[in-house]
Order: C-alpha cells, then structure tokens, then sequence
C-alpha cells in the first residue's frame, strides 16, 4: 500500500515529465491504431491500387513502428534518470530494493496503462475524421471503410503491451545493478568532458568526407531504373555522416572555440561552449537524430505533396485524349462498336485521332549512337518510331523528310541531337518542341519518339512492328462520359482481348487512389516525426535543465543575474537547438536532386514545381520547429529557476 501511496505522490509531483510522455504515447498509439484500421480495412480490396497501397501502407508502418520503438526507449530512459533521485531518497530512507521494484511497477503501470486506455479512445475518436480524409485524398467515391477494428485493436494492445513489458523489465533490470547513492546522485551525474583527440578529429573528418559523399550520390543521380537504390545508399551515407558530425566534428568545432580566448572568455560565451562540450556526447546523438527526423519529415512531405501536385499533367500526358484503343490491326467491327456504344451512353466521338507507332525499346546514346539496351538499369531513354503521315496527321503539322533525315521528339527538353546513328546509318535530326497528342506515352524513363519519313522506315529503324490506334474524345455529360469509358472497356477489346483499351477514367481514378494514397501516408509520417521531434526536444530541455539547475544556481550565488542567466541560456539553447534545422535544411537542398530524378521516373518532373512545394514546405517546418523551441525553452527556464 505505502508503494502505492509513494508512486502516486511521485506521479502527482512530477507532471511535467510524466504528463508529456504520456500524451506522446498516447498520440502515437492513435496513430499505430489508425494505420492498422486502414491496413485492415476489407473494403480497401475492391479499389483498383488496393495491393499497391496496402504495400505503400504497410512500409509506413513498419517505419512508423521502428520511431516509436526508439523514442519510447529513448524518452523512457531520460524519465528513469530523473526519477532515481526520488528512489535514491526512500532507499536511503530504509525501503528495500523489494519495495522500490513494487514502486517502480506501479507507476510504470499506470503510465502505461493510461496512455494506452488513453491512446486507444484517440485512435477511436479520430479514426472518423482520418478515413474522410484519406477518402477524399484517394477520391474514393462509392467506397465506405469500417471505423471500427478489432483486428487493428488487438495489434495495437499487442505492440504496445510487447513494448511497456520490455521498459518495465529494463527499469527493473537497472534498479537492481545500482547502489542507492548512485540513483541519488544519477541526475546529477553528467557527461564527462571529451577529449579533443586524434580519433575525434579523425572520426569528424570521416563523418564529414560521408556526408559529402552522401551529397554527391545525391546529385550526380539519374532517372533510371536505379535511381531508387542511389537515393537510398546516399540516405545511408547522410544518416552516418550527420551522426558523426554532431558527436565528433561539433567537439572539434567546439575545442576550437574554446581555445579562442577572445571568444571563449566572455561570460555568455564561456556559459555557452563549457556546458554544450561537456554534454555533447550525449547531445550530439540527440541532434543528429532531431535533425535526420525533420529532413525525413520534410522529405517525405515534399515528394508525396509533389507528386499529388503534377498529377493533373501526368494524366494529361498519360492520357492525352478520353479514349485510347491499340491493336496489331484495328477491324471495321471496333469501330462499329465505338459507335455502338456513342448512342447507347449518348455521347459523341470527338477530335478523332488514328495513328501507327510501334513498341516500346530501351536504349542509350553513346557517341551519337543509339544502342538498344535490355537492362532497364542502364537505359537512359524510352523510344518508339512512327511515320511522318501519323504524325501530321495528328498534329496538323505538314513536315517532310529525306530519307536520311528524322523528326525527334524528347520529353525532356534538355535533349538536343543534330545527329544520330542508328545501325551504323547516320541520319540528320530535327528537334520537335510539341507533341501534343503522343499516344503510347513513356512510362518512366525520358522518351524518345523518332518520326520516320514513311511506315517502312518507321518499322526498320529498330525491327518493331507498328501498331494501330485509335483515339478520340467525348461530349457529353460527366456521367456518360464515365458509363461509355467503363463500358468501353470491356466490350473494346475484343473476343480474344486482342485491343488494348485506356480510357482517362480509368487513369484518373489509380492515379487520384495511387498519389492520394502516397500523400496520406506522407502526412501520417511526418505527423509521427514531428510529435517525436517535438517531445525528444522537450525532454533534452529536461534533462538538460536538471542538470544545469545546480550550476546556474552556483553562478547566481557568485554574481549572475537574472537576466544574464536569461540571456545565457537563451544563446546556449539557441546554438543548440538551431543547428539541426540549418543542417536538415542544407540536407533537403542536396536531396532535391534526387528526388527531382526520382519524379522524372513518374514522368512528373517540373524543377519550379518542385522548388515551390520544397520552399512551402521548409517554410511550415521552421514555423513549428520554432513553435516548439520556444515553447521548451520556457521549461528549461523554469527548472533552472531563471523565471
């Protein structure tokens, strides 16, 4: 009873550090519990992108897991420090390590308890909300997801009772190691003042020389099928290099300031440098992990918001009219029934467009050389070939071509030839600058459409057969225009499916699902991050202010006033806490390369698009970064009795 009565009590006098953990906790059990009712949601099965973003949704998870896992450690362990002077004192008092483990079980039982009981009605609360969103975001008309769970409740209990066990028995576990002067003097204990040694200048030169290899990769990257296992070698290269250079290299830099006597020996400067370098071991993890959260939020934010940004121009470049149809040979009875199906859904065919053009080759150009490839790896380039009749035809263009002569047309602007050879014959080139309706449109990498002077040489240029399409728009109403694409695509392609049918219907709705899906998932991932960036920011201020109380009040007693402690810990708090966002800011400028090759692979590349979003984006994150410092600098204030 009497442990009951103390862990209360410690409870009670201790709000600031418990009542914060346990609404993180409990924030992050809502946000567990909602990623599991969308992942288990049956009704998600009957959209058309279900598998892909039940894939997308279950990756979010699993990183989503990994940060809570690491916080809940990390965050439980600064809790345990500042509560072992109480444990220190009732040891000292004549409590056994019996009734201290009694102690440590009921409050950690009640912590946790709470913030699942807590978690659990947040998750159930706001589940509603979350579901329109991600509703409306995937354009999910005719779907209605289940609010309640109890599948997704049973999981969420699971991984968070796994998680309490495996703290509470670590608390236990160290309580029963420690003598109890050392829980007294636990919180007083601080990091020992690291040594400007050869390992840590070499250490920081190491961290540093990754960090810029990690840049490089970053820049130097090309949309490719590769792309993707770049990026994620340089995020690897980054993540080492930014801890290293926050334990080692800020100790350098640090050292450095200190042996600046014109600099160290002023009295904000020397309050400043002396209590971050002894403490920068610890802090230094801390803000490398700070800053990698905010450039992972940030990141994720501005490539999923990207992404649903350039939609609309991708459809339109998918899908340039209402209806596509392709086939080796398009028969009188396809076109019949295309008229057929015009009457039946009352609508008109339209802006009628027909067109040869031929398979899809990978390839690359060396030297002026087309080279077909067959790794998707290593390509550079989509190209397909068409006739110049097709092409005029559908463009209204009057072009002519001698036979050693082409029209190019690339997707990216940058390309520019003059000459190419092709099967060891060299043809002169002219660059288009539009090509409005390119049907067959490239899937990923920039495409190449060579315009041939006739069908033969269209065929010949890379022994691809040309098919046949045929393509118009419609006039009507939207919901006729809907009925005739979704009877379009059935009754289109034929007995032995030898048509194949896209309608911009069909695009529009995986795309809106697709890129809504991706943004939903940015948004609960930077949610997630910010909440733990805000708390690990919280408690270092914590920390930090405990253990600083005893020496600013040494200070005070030999001097320092009230606004000159203000004032010190205002610049020492600021050098701090500022550093990862101009860090994590430097990261998003090297990032944006990559990411820029990363959307050329989606066919969604615009650099002013792209700077927009990424400046919006970092505009809002330095707004609630600084939201939250100013916030945890008053706590810091108040612990040090600087308030």
């Amino acid at each position: 009873m009497l442990e009951l009565k103390l862990g209360w009590q410690s409870l009670r006098n201790n709000k600031q550090l418990y009542l914060p953990f346990t609404l993180a906790t409990s924030l992050l059990i809502g946000v567990f519990y909602i990623f599991q009712a969308i992942i288990n949601n049956d009704s998600l099965a009957k959209i058309p992108t279900a598998s892909a973003i039940n894939s997308i949704m279950q990756v979010a998870l699993v990183f989503t897991s990994l940060i809570i896992v690491v916080f809940m450690f990390y965050i439980n362990n600064i809790v345990a420090k500042q509560r072992n002077k109480e444990l220190g004192l009732y040891s000292m008092l004549g409590m056994t390590k019996a009734n201290l483990f009694f102690l440590v079980l009921g409050v950690d039982v009640c912590l946790f308890g709470f913030s699942l009981v807590l978690g659990l009605l947040i998750g159930l609360s706001f589940i509603k909300f979350v579901l329109l969103a991600f509703v409306k975001l995937l354009d999910l008309k005719l779907v209605h997801l289940t609010v309640f769970s109890g599948q997704a409740l049973l999981l969420t209990v699971a991984f968070f009772l796994a998680i309490f066990m495996v703290l509470l028995l670590v608390d236990l576990a160290k309580l029963s190691q420690v003598r109890p002067v050392e829980l007294w003097n636990a919180t007083k204990k601080g990091e020992r003042l690291p040594k400007n040694s050869w390992f840590t200048k070499l250490l920081g030169l190491a961290g540093v020389a990754t960090l810029i290899g990690g840049y490089y990769l970053s820049v130097i990257t090309k949309p490719n099928a590769s792309v993707i296992t770049t990026f994620f070698l340089a995020i690897i290269l980054v993540v080492i290099g930014t801890y290293a250079l926050f334990t080692s290299a800020s100790i350098f830099f640090l050292n450095l300031l200190k042996q600046n006597k014109n600099y160290y020996y002023k009295r904000n400067h020397f309050i400043t440098v002396s209590g971050m370098l002894y403490r920068m071991k610890q802090n230094g993890v801390g803000l490398a992990s700070i800053c990698l959260l905010c450039t992972a939020s940030i990141v994720a934010l501005v490539a999923t918001s990207s992404l649903m940004a350039g939609k609309d121009n991708q459809i339109k470049q998918s899908a340039p009219l209402d209806v596509s149809i392709t086939s080796k040979k398009i028969t009188p009875a396809t076109y019949k029934k295309a008229q057929e199906l015009a009457v039946k859904y009352k609508v008109t065919l339209i802006n009628k467009k027909s067109q040869r053009i031929s398979h899809l080759a990978l390839a690359n150009i060396e030297a002026g050389q087309l080279k077909i490839s067959q790794d998707a790896s290593t390509a550079n380039y989509e190209v397909l070939t068409l006739p110049l009749a097709d092409y005029n035809r559908v463009e209204g263009t009057n072009y002519h071509l001698k036979n050693n002569e082409l029209l190019v047309y690339a997707t990216d602007k940058k390309v520019k030839l003059k000459q190419l050879q092709i099967k060891g014959k060299n043809y002169r080139v002219r660059m288009l600058s539009e090509y409005k309706y390119r049907l067959g449109d490239v899937a990923t990498l920039t495409g190449l459409y060579l315009i041939a002077p006739d069908a033969k040489s269209a065929q010949s240029l890379l022994d691809l057969p040309l098919n046949e399409t045929y393509n118009f728009d419609l006039r009507g109403s939207n919901q006729a225009k809907k009925n005739y694409s979704q009877a379009a695509s059935q009754q289109l392609r034929g007995r032995n499916a030898e048509n194949l049918v896209t309608t911009k219907a069909e695009i529009t709705e995986v795309m809106n699902q697709f890129y809504g899906g991706m943004l939903f998932v940015g948004l609960m991932l930077s949610v997630t991050m910010l909440l733990t960036t805000g708390m690990i920011i919280y408690y270092k201020q914590v920390s930090e202010g405990y253990a600083d109380r005893a020496c600013f009040k040494t200070m005070q007693q030999v001097g320092l006033s009230l606004a000159e402690t203000k004032q010190a810990i205002n610049s020492q708090v600021l050098m701090v806490f500022m550093f990862p966002i101009v860090v994590a800011a430097i990261h998003l400028c090297f990032a944006l390369p990559a990411l820029a090759s990363v959307l050329k692979l989606f066919s969604m590349y615009d650099l002013k698009l792209l700077l927009i979003v990424a400046v919006t984006m970092l505009a809002i994150l330095i707004v609630i970064y600084l939201l939250i410092y100013s916030l945890t600098t008053r706590v810091y204030r108040r612990i040090v009795n600087a308030d």
